[in-house]
């Protein structure tokens, strides 16, 4: 439902809120001019906030600055899912290394919770269905930032999350969710095991391979998409 107006910092709050969800789950597609009047006709919110939440997108890699021309759904390509991909496999598992190092009973806490989450939510999968997608990739998402959430590097972490933000554009774009099997429950029990034993070698290494192989699925339903 559109947002309306109000307050202005609200406002772009909102804008940016709306515009990130609806570029990362494939509403608006790869491309895509961000016309001010379109935006505003869509959310019901001010160009001025508008404008302003997408600099802020634009800043984040969300969106495409395209000067004069104004702004843009950043297109997908096979070499960008790559250097996502990469840059993933070598944040991501230090992170996680780092994150064995310091964290406490909360933080294994979360761990435990956020797998349980995402395997009910596995179990009830209607992968047609949009809506089951936004909630899959809310338990996806929440249990890869509890493996890495007592890393202590801030700014590696967010590097992480805007990171898996650009690859679940990639998965929902292509409609690669007919991918997931039942041994996405036992690679994600797997890492949950191996972080909770502190495995300081093994669960990095099985954290850079899930992405990998994620990744590659996603891969093969790009090449095979025409044009």
């Amino acid at each position: 439902m559109p947002e309306p107006m109000g307050d202005p910092a609200t406002a772009t709050e909102a804008a940016a809120r709306l515009l990130r969800a609806d570029i990362l789950a494939g509403i608006l597609p790869p491309a895509t001019p961000l016309r001010l009047r379109m935006l505003a006709d869509r959310y019901n919110i001010g160009a001025t906030p508008l404008r302003e939440a997408l600099s802020r997108l634009a800043a984040q890699g969300v969106v495409v600055s395209e000067g004069q021309r104004g702004f843009s759904v950043p297109p997908v390509t096979r070499a960008h899912l790559l250097d996502i991909t990469q840059s993933r496999q070598l944040v991501e598992p230090e992170a996680l290394r780092l994150a064995m190092q310091h964290g406490d009973a909360a933080w294994e806490d979360e761990i435990v919770a956020s797998f349980h989450l995402l395997k009910r939510e596995l179990e009830r999968r209607v992968s047609s269905s949009e809506a089951w997608l936004d909630a899959y990739e809310a338990k996806h998402h929440r249990f890869h930032r509890a493996l890495i959430a007592a890393c202590p590097l801030v700014a590696v972490k967010a590097f992480c999350d805007a990171l898996y933000e650009q690859k679940t554009r990639y998965r929902r774009v292509l409609k690669s969710a007919g991918m997931l099997t039942d041994r996405t429950v036992e690679v994600h029990e797997e890492l949950m095991q191996l972080t909770l034993a502190r495995e300081a070698e093994r669960a990095p290494a099985a954290l850079a391979l899930h992405i990998g192989t994620t990744a590659d699925a996603v891969l093969r339903v790009f090449d095979a998409a025409p044009g």
